[in-house]
């Protein structure tokens, strides 16, 4: 049965719902969540006709970049590189990497953006803030439809009632998939993470039909549901389910969709760059977004890899606020060339490998050498100090080691301080446990990540 809003779902001057830049969301038939596209056109392109539509966005964005965003300025000069020497997709590799730690750098010595905007503070409609601190200007009005493209494939369909848990304190994600939602004619319940009994209480009461979240979160609300003996088939109403942020094992996968007898899927992407793939109802690799470039390159060179060669994710975006040229994400993959059955012609992503370097998520958020060195050096106490990370029915633990410079009289103090700072400054809960001075090896990773990547 197809749900008919007796109102469209956007404001004046916004499109209506089924149509998005150009294309249509397609209202299938006894609410098929398997088949269709968001916008078929798009999804559905020719190999030579995505080509040329990346190589005219990627003109279209430079060209911008350069006259708009002085940081973006400074970086073709030192290259000796011109927006128009960049004919092709290949040519990208003629351009600089941006890394994390240079959006850092920048925004210290030219706050707050570090000259990578291309509007003013009065002309963002929001401003997030990520761990580093990273300040990244939101999009007004917001177009990208990514993320909607994600959660069409994931199943979300127009008249679904979404729970989105999603962080939504000052991060972007969240917010970028209230908007997705809407342009697909969902209603979002905008809940964020906690309190699962109250989550429970709303799926419930709602009817709520469909879910965003990390797994390991739904898993939560799936073991609090049967503590509470209810059906989960049954009292739970959910249809589709769409997961991102933290590893997604095919274990885990496999154990939710037979408890719920529902579509799991997840989709992989940053703060900085937005939706970089998602995956389709055949589950073969995630499928990269038309109005995104991504790249997969060798980690000491920034040239291109061959198709099916591991090496590191590095995408440019087409935002006209904060666009990203080459920004390397860190994480380890691969292409995928092959036709998948699923219709959608795009090149795909492969499963994600690992970093490249001690950068660590945790909880869905990402946490760097440099910032856990910020937070130590705080305790003049502390003489040396490592985090590890490990998975435990499928949720991440962090432990933080610590060696003390000498005895203390009050260790509990400290370890409260520490936790209390940890969380407060890298936004995720840490355990803190005091070891003998020589307990962590000499030379040892100062974020030693013992997950195991299915």
């Amino acid at each position: 049965m197809t749900f008919n809003p007796p109102f469209p779902p956007f404001s004046k001057g916004g499109l209506p719902a089924g149509r998005q830049g150009g294309g249509f969301v397609e209202e299938i038939p006894m609410m098929d969540r398997a088949h269709g596209y968001f916008q078929r056109e798009k999804e559905t392109m020719s190999r030579r006709k995505r080509e040329a539509y990346l190589k005219e966005r990627l003109s279209e964005i430079l060209r911008y970049g350069y006259r708009y965003s002085k940081a973006i300025q400074v970086r073709f000069d030192e290259a000796g590189i011109r927006p128009e020497k960049i004919k092709t997709l290949k040519d990208l590799e003629k351009l600089p990497i941006t890394k994390k730690a240079d959006l850092v750098n920048s925004q210290k010595q030219t706050p707050p953006f570090g000259g990578f905007e291309v509007v003013p503070k009065r002309g963002m409609r929001r401003i997030y803030m990520s761990p580093g601190p990273v300040f990244e200007p939101g999009e007004w009005p917001y177009k990208d439809i990514r993320w909607a493209q994600a959660l069409y494939a994931c199943g979300i369909r127009k008249g679904d009632i979404v729970l989105n848990t999603f962080n939504y304190h000052l991060t972007p994600l969240a917010i970028m998939l209230d908007e997705s939602l809407r342009m697909l004619g969902a209603t979002v319940i905008p809940v964020g993470p906690g309190n699962i009994s109250m989550q429970i209480n709303l799926m419930r009461q709602l009817q709520v039909t469909g879910y965003l979240g990390t797994p390991s979160f739904l898993m939560s609300i799936v073991e609090a549901a049967e503590g509470m003996r209810l059906e989960l088939k049954k009292d739970l109403h959910l249809k589709a389910a769409f997961v991102g942020a933290e590893m997604f094992p095919e274990s885990l996968r496999q154990k939710l969709e037979g408890k719920l007898d529902i579509p799991i899927r997840q989709a992989y992407g940053t703060v900085d760059v937005g939706c970089l793939g998602h995956e389709c109802p055949e589950k073969k690799g995630m499928h990269i977004p038309e109005d995104v470039i991504v790249e997969i390159v060798d980690t000491e060179t920034g040239r291109q890899l061959e198709t099916g060669a591991t090496g590191e994710i590095v995408a440019t975006n087409f935002s006209k606020v904060f666009p990203m040229i080459r920004f390397a994400t860190g994480d380890l993959s691969y292409l995928i060339e092959e036709t998948c059955p699923c219709g959608r012609t795009s090149m795909r992503l492969g499963r994600i490998l690992g970093r490249t370097d001690q950068v660590t998520k945790v909880w869905g958020i990402f946490i760097h050498p440099w910032q856990v060195d910020d937070v130590m050096a705080k305790f003049p106490e502390v003489a040396n100090y490592q985090i590890v990370v490990t998975r435990k029915e499928y949720r991440d633990q962090m432990i933080m080691y610590i060696e003390l410079k000498e005895a203390i009289a009050d260790q509990t103090g400290l370890k409260r301080k520490v936790e209390r700072e940890i969380e407060e400054t890298l936004k995720v809960k840490g355990q803190v446990e005091f070891v003998q001075r020589g307990g962590i090896p000499d030379r040892a990773k100062k974020i030693d990540d013992r997950r195991i990547w299915e």
